[in-house]
């Protein structure tokens, strides 16, 4: 309980007295890059500091694939979703200019959308294909410019019994990477789901593995399965997921 109420503590100090302090020296960035490079590490500090209160560790396996590529280049990071603390260690890893692309709902919470918006992430309508549509091209848009973006291609947080248990993945949101001709960087998670919502609304300390895959663009998949890259990617995710879980169990007989 007591991880719980400081994580809810340190987001009220966020979207009050730290907007306060910050959302001046942002908001007159008129780049959208710089914009989006200056408010990163703002969120990162947050957002880290919430892991730590609430007891949440993490390691990563495969940094090596993401440092490899040039800061300056926007890239499509695509991660498998169980929870709310994917994004919170998404965004602790990631070490360029980066947007989601998150559901509109969030656009109620005024400060915290401000926030969204400053570090580039995008609202998408699901059941709105114009307005999604519009979503995809100025996503195609930021990458172009520098600014990578995260998506989640299930659509929502899976709750499957385990982490393979993944919806499939829209193929809508992969014109991101077919148009420019980006690298699809792919990112499993395992573990996030027994922080929060497994036992919603308790929060309950938790060791996370990652693993960052090797990036890939849609040049790199064979032929006969560009027509379905997000099948594709979903497979790397999985087979990823696997790996780590694999790992975990020879850890333990160690």
């Amino acid at each position: 309980m007591l991880h719980t109420i400081a994580v809810i503590s340190l987001i009220v100090f966020f979207l009050t007295i730290g907007d306060l302090i910050y959302h001046g020296r942002i908001e007159k960035i008129e780049d959208r890059r710089e914009r989006s490079a200056a408010a990163v590490p703002l969120v990162q500090g947050i957002l880290r500091t919430i892991l730590k209160a609430s007891g949440v560790t993490y390691e990563v396996e495969g940094l090596e694939n993401l440092t490899s590529i040039p800061k300056e280049e926007g890239v499509m990071f695509v991660g498998n979703h169980r929870s709310y603390y994917d994004v919170l260690i998404a965004y602790s890893l990631v070490d360029r200019p980066t947007g989601f692309i998150a559901k509109s709902e969030m656009k109620k919470i005024k400060p915290l959308a401000r926030w969204m918006e400053y570090v580039s992430c995008l609202m998408i309508e699901r059941n709105n294909l114009k307005q999604s549509l519009k979503v995809i091209i100025t996503a195609i848009k930021y990458v172009n410019l520098g600014i990578s973006m995260w998506i989640y291609p299930e659509g929502t947080r899976s709750d499957g019994a385990s982490e393979e248990d993944m919806l499939p993945f829209k193929e809508g949101s992969f014109k991101i990477a077919e148009k420019s001709n980006c690298k699809i960087v792919p990112v499993s998670m395992i573990h996030t789901r027994d922080i929060l919502e497994a036992h919603f609304p308790i929060i309950k300390p938790q060791h996370v593995k990652v693993k960052i895959g090797k990036p890939l663009t849609v040049s790199d998949i064979p032929e006969d399965m560009r027509k379905h890259v997000g099948s594709y990617v979903r497979d790397i995710v999985i087979a990823n997921i696997k790996d780590l879980k694999a790992k975990e169990q020879d850890e333990k007989k160690a």
